[in-house]
C-alpha cells in the first residue's frame, strides 16, 4: 500500500482537526468528502483533495477508499459503520460511537467477526505520560480514583450539545474522555451509581434538557473505587484525574503528570499532540495490517460507552447498575 486513500463522513470541526493531522502524514490521500451541507465538504476538498459528496451511501459506491473516518455527532449515527463493515472498510470514528447501546453492540459484534480494524477518537490514551502513568501504576495496588470535568456549555447552549436526543449529555458526549481515562488507566468498571442536578441552566436556554452537573460513583472490577464529578455551569474547560494507592498520588491535567511520593514529588510534561498521535495510529495500523497500534479499538469505545449510559440511567432510575464487562 503506497498511498492511504481516506474518505471522510462528516466534515465539521473535529473532521478538519484530523485533517490537519493527517495532511502531516506523507502516506495519506484524501479520496473523497461527504457532508450533508454541501459546502463544508467542499472547503475541505479545496484544502485537502477527494471528490465532494452529501451522500455518504454513494460516495462509498462510487470511491475506492483504504479507510473512512467518521466524524459525526451523536444523533446522526444512522448506518454508516454498518456499511462501512459490510465493505469490508476499516473506520476510525469519533466518540461516543452512539447513542444506543443495542447498536452499538451490534457493530462491535460485527467488527469482531470481520477482525476489521478500527480506532476510537479516545486521543488521551496516546499521550506518552499517560503510559508512563501505566508503567508505574502495573506493580501499584490501588485504592481511590478521583475524575473531573468541568467547563461551559459546549454552543453556549444553543446546539445539540444540550439536547438529551442527540447529545446523550455531558456525561456521554465530553466527560466520556475521563471515564475512557479511567477504564485505561486503572481497569474495567464493574458498577456505577450516579446522580444528577440540573434546573438553571433550563431557565437560561430554552431547548436545554441534559443535566448541569453530575457525580458517578464507580467500582472497579479490581476492587477500586471511584467517582467523576461534571459540571457545565462553568467557563471554558478543566479536566483531571487523580490515582491514590499506599504512599503514591499520581495526578494528570492535561500534558502534565504529578506523582507524589512522601519524600518527593515528579512532575513529568508533555510535548506531543496526541490527536496527531492516535491518526498516526491508526495510517500504521492500516498500512501494516496491525491492529496493535490501536489503543482504543470499536469494543473499547463500546465498553466506555456502556458505563457512560448506564450511568445516565442511574440518574433517572435512582439505582446502580452493574457493568457486564
Amino acid at each position: 500500500m503506497e498511498k492511504v486513500r481516506i474518505g471522510f463522513i462528516g466534515c465539521g470541526g473535529i473532521a478538519n482537526a484530523h485533517m490537519e493531522r493527517l495532511s502531516k502524514i506523507e502516506e495519506v490521500e484524501f479520496a473523497c468528502m461527504c457532508d450533508i451541507v454541501k459546502e463544508k465538504a467542499k472547503m475541505a476538498s479545496e484544502k485537502h483533495g477527494g471528490k465532494v459528496y452529501t451522500d455518504y451511501k454513494k460516495m462509498l459506491d462510487e470511491v475506492e477508499i483504504d479507510a473512512c473516518y467518521i466524524c459525526l455527532p451523536p444523533f446522526a449515527h444512522e448506518n454508516q459503520e454498518l456499511l462501512c463493515i459490510e465493505k469490508n472498510i476499516p473506520f476510525f470514528i469519533e466518540k461516543p460511537v452512539h447513542l444506543d447501546l443495542e447498536r452499538a453492540k451490534e457493530i462491535a459484534e460485527k467488527v469482531e467477526e470481520k477482525n476489521l480494524i478500527t480506532s476510537v477518537g479516545y486521543l488521551l490514551r496516546y499521550f506518552d505520560i499517560i503510559e508512563k502513568a501505566r508503567e508505574i501504576l502495573k506493580d501499584k495496588e490501588i485504592g481511590l480514583v478521583r475524575g473531573k470535568y468541568f467547563g461551559g456549555i459546549p454552543g453556549g447552549g444553543k446546539t445539540w450539545h444540550s439536547k438529551k436526543n442527540q447529545s446523550g449529555g455531558q456525561l456521554i458526549e465530553q466527560a466520556t474522555h475521563i471515564v475512557d481515562l479511567m477504564r485505561y488507566m486503572v481497569g474495567e468498571i464493574e458498577e456505577v451509581y450516579a446522580c444528577r442536578f440540573e434546573g438553571i441552566n433550563k431557565k437560561l436556554y430554552p431547548e436545554y434538557d441534559v443535566e448541569d452537573a453530575s457525580v458517578t460513583c464507580m467500582r472497579f472490577k479490581n476492587g477500586t473505587i471511584g467517582n467523576l464529578t461534571c459540571t457545565w455551569l462553568l467557563y471554558g474547560y478543566s479536566s483531571d484525574i487523580e490515582i491514590v494507592g499506599k504512599e503514591i498520588l499520581i495526578r494528570w491535567e492535561r500534558n502534565t503528570l504529578t506523582v507524589e511520593y512522601p519524600d518527593k514529588k515528579i512532575t513529568y510534561i508533555s510535548k506531543m499532540d496526541p490527536m496527531l498521535e492516535e491518526d498516526r495510529a491508526f495510517i500504521n495500523a492500516l498500512k501494516n495490517m496491525d491492529l496493535s497500534y490501536i489503543k482504543c479499538d470499536y469494543t473499547e469505545g463500546f465498553k466506555t460507552l456502556k458505563v457512560t449510559i448506564l450511568a445516565r440511567r442511574s440518574f433517572e432510575e435512582g439505582i446502580p447498575f452493574k457493568v457486564d464487562v
